[in-house]
């Protein structure tokens, strides 16, 4: 495909076979809303696309403050409202996305899908996310080199194993923030983080291994929480930062927050920046008439933030340690209104 173009498939293409050996260069888009398949283990390339290609500017570089909705996507699908989808994506490499390498658009709570042996590559530019993992979908044995949020988990009934990551600058690991959300019963399991470029003085809102962004319309407001949702039932387990790391974790809560399980997160060592960068946040935000969202008790109920041998250089943090603040290995640095809603053990 030339590099003003991408394949804008009619509604009776439902699956496309990239054959091994296969190097297809341009971009698809789907128009069918019935169930999709993306199989073998060819590549499609987004080498010909400059970085957020622009389809209402002739796919040169976007002039708008987002292209959302109009810059190429290496996979764009189409959901309609109500009716239940299934995208069966196995085997292909995506090689230099321009932008998101990945979006849906319609109803997300009627899509779903099966991914495996997906890789992601070449992803250079900002805002090259990984995949957002819709309701009741699963994804594993994949490899992502990303430069923005990679695992996105903004949906309940997701279940996620088997990931490397290649992380470059921008975004973290595993990202449910954003927005205020309702998500529950959710499992990532088995993430190796084999390389991390992540690399920023100051404090972000969207970084670390492990993160829930603030509101993504005003970052820096602490009124733009919603207590009538909930996030609940989120299991991640088995994370491996191997190298440098910049921080752990930032958590600002824009839901009420209750059964959060981070277990076995292993950093290998800390990056050179000042303590003060590398510093794990939990904060709970308020919605616009000061009502602040509620964080499960965890001394008394186990309800709350459980972070179960975490590891820092193969020491173990914890409380009971005396080892856990911010100017010690574990560089917790969360609220202290919040000393009843986590532990780590």
């Amino acid at each position: 495909m030339p590099w003003n173009y991408h394949a804008y498939f009619p509604a009776n293409v439902r699956w496309v076979y990239l054959a091994p050996g296969s190097y297809v260069k341009g971009a698809f888009q789907f128009q069918s809303t019935d169930n999709i398949k993306v199989t073998g283990f060819g590549v499609l390339s987004g080498e010909k696309y400059v970085y957020e290609a622009d389809i209402n500017n002739n796919y040169h570089h976007s002039i708008g403050d987002q292209c959302w909705a109009t810059c190429v996507k290496m996979l764009r699908f189409s959901s309609d409202h109500g009716k239940e989808q299934h995208l069966h994506l196995q085997g292909v490499t995506i090689s230099e996305p321009p932008y998101h390498s990945f979006v849906v658009y319609g109803d997300e709570q009627t899509f779903h899908m099966t991914v495996s042996s997906y890789h992601q590559v070449g992803s250079w530019y900002w805002q090259t996310d990984g995949l957002e993992i819709y309701r009741r979908s699963t994804l594993g044995n994949t490899f992502f080199h990303s430069n923005d949020d990679v695992l996105k988990i903004y949906h309940s009934d997701v279940k996620v194993r088997n990931i490397v990551v290649w992380k470059n600058e921008n975004g973290p690991v595993i990202q449910w923030g954003w927005a205020p959300r309702t998500i529950n019963k959710v499992s990532i399991d088995t993430v190796d983080v084999i390389h991390n470029r992540i690399w920023w003085s100051d404090i972000k809102h969207n970084t670390c291994i492990i993160n829930s962004a603030t509101y993504y319309a005003d970052t820096e407001s602490t009124n733009t929480a919603d207590p009538n949702q909930m996030i609940d039932g989120l299991v991640i387990s088995n994370i491996r930062s191997e190298g440098m790391s910049p921080c752990a974790m930032r958590i600002y809560a824009l839901s009420n927050t209750q059964s959060i399980t981070i277990k076995n997160l292993f950093i290998e060592k800390w990056n050179d920046l000042d303590k003060s960068s590398q510093m794990s946040i939990f904060k709970a935000y308020s919605d616009k008439n000061g009502n602040k969202v509620k964080i499960g008790n965890q001394s008394t109920d186990k309800k709350g933030l459980a972070i179960e041998n975490y590891t820092v250089a193969n020491i173990k943090v914890a409380r009971v340690s005396n080892n856990w603040q911010d100017f010690s290995i574990g560089r917790l640095h969360f609220d202290a209104y919040l000393w009843d809603n986590w532990d780590a053990s």
